[in-house]
């Protein structure tokens, strides 16, 4: 990984190594905290230096420290005689004088490195101030490391750091990373960043240890517990007191359960370990708190807990947060505490729409469930299920779900089972299994249907008007919706109103009927006015996707700010992904390609989404990178067709077979054509769907599968299918859709073929351009480019020479910010000139596309610098 944030830093050090070259020599104190990336810049600074010796050496954490301990390191670069001085007792100073003479005598400039000074011992510290007093004198840059965190006022180091000359002396002190910081380190990473920031305090070793490790990284825990091991008893209790919280504890609770002396604070303060601010001590870093609580015997670490919920529940009854009192209580193992509070704070947290918090308290109860009685155990899972189908965690959610309805069933109570078979259909749906999901829609039905009507009845017509809206069967939808309607009126329900409405809504929306749209925003009404926020997001998802499919990109784009709006301060993944997912298949539909491969890439890394969701992005990606002609295409599609098979509906099976004929034909024959293609292409003419059956037509028609055959298209292909290309092309740019007006030109006159020919190019299709010379030579039209200009096909990778521009400064280190005021573009435009030299050259990080580039020989290779532990 690159060095992050840390170029004022080299800079300082650079020019103190040039201002010793010119015979001035300096001293570098390079401070901060361990971890911090002090050996990494030392070593940055090191590795361009080309003009003489490099000396590193550096002192231990002995409990002994060997005298001189950096000379010896020095030893085998030493003269002879100098080496013959080391272990001599009496020979300090003309030891110190030869080594100093030897600076003096050698060739260009030297850089000495003495590392971990906090540790050093009184002789090495005695050298540190012969030398830093005489640097000026001789070609050398003496750079002297230390942790600034652990000097008190009476530590050795602190009294030679006041001593040394002001007029050659640099100080380096290198904060945490920034949040944007550590982002940049888990992108370089390709790991996510979340929550990552907040455990190390934008500690470089942490975090890169973080980042490489699942957990608390082993050198993490031992650097930690090293260092605590070293602490008396009464200093290691306030550790281990303060362990169990995360965050940060009372100084109060610290000292109502332990009572510290004076003596033993001042020494848990000054390890390096703790902090205090006045009402609270903290840990320096969550990783560190993690590494001791994680190494408490469980015996001694219930016992904590115990204490600390003693103490909170008689000292600040009704003043501490339930969540406090859920962490002491699960510590403790007491069950009755656990079930008490976390059942009360995940209530009040999915009252207020923290859902993730919400289920992570129901999870911390369940583990407790056993104490409950059946019924109270069943609403439990309920809940739990419930959180979690709203934050993408589904197969989580049918696992709660399914233990509910087996205390249900056990206690005969059918009203119950009802409820909970027609939640199951509607998870089984969200996870892309429609057999499934019918299994218990239908199961529902048959149950209530014979029970005197109540919500359970009103509910399983709902979700059977629900699964028919989505697999394309209006006239079913409308039906069973009705009814529900009807059924929801008469037991007074405003939520399955709601979610009756939304269906019937839907469906005829989708349908292009009268009277849809409407009846979607009524439910949208009621569901905001009783804050249902699961039937909030589901009208938003129809409203968007709906207008998206009737290429109504004005009021698609309209639904999904309000939708992400709503989303923002609520947990709802679930929901808030499949709106991005439309996003990204609305900016690719419009040609902002970059903008939709930027969101699709985010979410695709995300293996928990909802399969209904991860169908759409992993389309819009496939077919990005066909048209492009990036790898990895046809895995993403693969992937796509076993899920959209599963589903077994039109509006996933699609796509997915437009994507294929799509490949087919840039392929031009090379292959069979996938069997999805026909198979979605004849459910299209069954359910009529207008936009679906339009456009695998005209793939088929490409692709000589079927003839013209009956209407049914949509207008832009219906008259594409009729022949009448101009007017199909104007149709695709009013409605502002570049690739398929492309599409449509190459069917007509020369003129229009160059024209579609330079749409393609514009959108950087270049496997569709290159299909696209293909009709204008055979066409016979002459004065075709072959392709990409020379700049772009001389580079292995095809990047242009803005790309290869901007490769090279990426090669340097710069950030976007930084290459965009280099370059005088916006940030965001560098942004996707980075995408496209990372998507071209097949990588996923910058270091590797400086790496390949330095390969290929595009650019000079830079070498990168990982953090290391200090």
């Amino acid at each position: 990984m690159e060095l992050i944030e840390r170029g004022n830093a080299l800079d300082v050090l650079q020019g103190a190594l040039d201002m010793a070259g010119h015979g001035a020599g300096r001293t570098a104190l390079v401070c901060g905290e361990a971890g911090i990336g002090k050996t990494s810049v030392v070593t940055e600074l090191v590795s361009a230096h080309r003009d003489g010796p490099v000396l590193w050496g550096g002192c231990e954490a002995l409990f002994s420290p060997r005298p001189l301990g950096p000379l010896y390191d020095m030893a085998p670069a030493l003269g002879s005689k100098l080496q013959s001085m080391l272990g001599l007792e009496g020979r300090r100073v003309e030891l110190f004088a030869s080594f100093l003479a030897g600076l003096q005598e050698a060739a260009g400039t030297t850089v000495i490195v003495l590392e971990d000074l906090h540790w050093a011992d009184a002789a090495t510290l005695d050298l540190v101030k012969f030398l830093a007093r005489r640097i000026q004198r001789v070609r050398a840059l003496l750079v002297l490391s230390y942790r600034d965190d652990e000097l008190d006022e009476r530590h050795p180091l602190q009294l030679v750091l006041g001593d040394l000359p002001a007029d050659a002396v640099v100080r380096v002190p290198l904060p945490p990373l920034s949040e944007a910081g550590v982002d940049e380190l888990a992108r370089q990473s390709n790991r996510s960043a979340e929550g990552i920031y907040a455990a190390t305090g934008g500690n470089p070793f942490f975090v890169t240890e973080a980042l490489r490790a699942d957990g608390l990284p082993a050198t993490v825990r031992d650097a930690v517990l090293a260092r605590a091991a070293r602490q008396p008893p009464a200093v290691r209790a306030i550790l281990d007191l303060v362990a169990i919280v995360p965050g940060r504890l009372e100084i109060g609770i610290v000292d109502g359960i332990l009572a510290p002396a004076p003596a033993d604070v001042s020494a848990a303060l000054a390890c390096g370990l703790l902090n205090a601010d006045g009402r609270w001590y903290s840990f320096r870093h969550e990783l560190a708190r993690i590494a001791i609580e994680q190494a408490l015997p469980m015996p001694l670490a219930a016992a904590l807990h115990a204490r600390v919920l003693g103490f909170l529940e008689l000292q600040h009854q009704g003043h501490v947060p339930m969540t406090r009192l859920v962490h002491h209580a699960s510590g403790a193992g007491n069950s009755a505490a656990v079930l008490k509070y976390a059942l009360h704070a995940g209530d009040e947290a999915a009252s207020h729409g923290a859902h993730r918090e919400a289920a992570s308290l129901y999870a911390t109860a369940a583990t407790h469930v056993d104490a409950l009685p059946p019924i109270e155990r069943a609403r439990l899972f309920e809940n739990l299920s419930y959180q979690r189908y709203l934050i993408d965690q589904n197969e989580d959610a049918i696992s709660a779900r399914h233990s509910a309805l087996a205390i249900w069933r056990e206690l005969g109570d059918l009203h119950h089972v009802g409820l909970t078979l027609r939640w199951l259909s509607r998870l089984y749906w969200f996870g892309g299994r429609k057999r499934e999901a019918d299994g218990y829609a239908d199961e529902a039905v048959q149950l209530m249907q014979g029970l005197p009507e109540d919500e359970a009845y009103a509910w399983a017509l709902s979700n059977r008007s629900q699964l028919y809206m989505l697999s394309g069967h209006t006239d079913e939808a409308v039906e069973w919706g009705m009814r529900a309607i009807e059924s929801a009126k008469r037991i007074d329900s405003q939520e399955v109103l709601a979610h009756a409405l939304n269906n019937v809504g839907a469906a005829l929306y989708a349908a292009g009927r009268e009277g849809g749209k409407p009846m979607i925003e009524q439910s949208l009404e009621i569901s905001l006015a009783h804050h249902y926020e699961e039937h909030v997001a589901r009208s938003y998802c129809n409203l968007v996707s709906t207008a998206a499919k009737n290429r109504d990109y004005v009021d698609a784009k309209k639904q999904i700010d309000a939708a992400m709006r709503y989303f923002c301060e609520l947990d709802l993944d679930s929901w808030s992904n499949y709106i991005l997912a439309w996003q990204s298949r609305v900016d690719f539909e419009q040609g902002r390609w970059d903008d939709a491969a930027t969101t699709a890439t985010r979410l695709i890394n995300n293996h928990g989404m909802a399969p209904v969701t991860r169908i759409c992005v992993l389309t819009v990606l496939a077919q990005l990178r066909l048209r492009r002609g990036d790898p990895g295409a046809r895995e993403l599609l693969e992937e796509a067709a076993a899920l959209a098979r599963q589903s077994g509906e039109l509006q996933r099976l699609g796509p997915v077979a437009a994507a294929f004929a799509e490949e087919a034909w840039l392929r031009n024959g090379e292959a069979p054509v996938d069997p999805i293609v026909p198979q979605a292409h004849a459910m299209a003419e069954q359910l009529q769907d207008a936009r679906c059956l339009g456009e695998l037509r005209c793939w088929c028609l490409r692709l000589g599968l079927v003839e013209a055959g009956p209407d049914g298209a949509d207008e832009p292909y219906r008259l594409q299918i009729a022949g009448r290309w101009k007017e199909a092309a104007d149709a695709w740019q009013r409605l502002g859709c570049p690739y398929e007006r492309a599409l449509a030109l190459l069917d007509g006159d020369d003129a229009a073929m160059r024209e579609a020919l330079s749409l393609l190019e514009s959108l950087d299709a270049s496997v569709t351009a290159k299909r696209c010379r293909e009709y204008l030579r055979v066409a016979g039209i002459r004065g075709v480019s072959r392709g990409p200009r020379a700049t772009t096909s001389a580079n292995p990778a095809g990047l242009t020479a803005r790309e290869l521009q901007l490769l090279a400064l990426l090669a340097e280190g710069l950030t976007n910010a930084e290459i965009a005021r280099r370059i005088v573009r916006s940030e965001k435009t560098v942004d996707h000139h980075i995408s496209a030299i990372l998507r071209k050259l097949d990588v996923r990080t910058r270091g590797e596309a400086a790496a390949t580039a330095g390969r290929l020989g595009m650019v000079p290779e830079r070498r990168a610098t990982a953090h290391r532990p200090m």
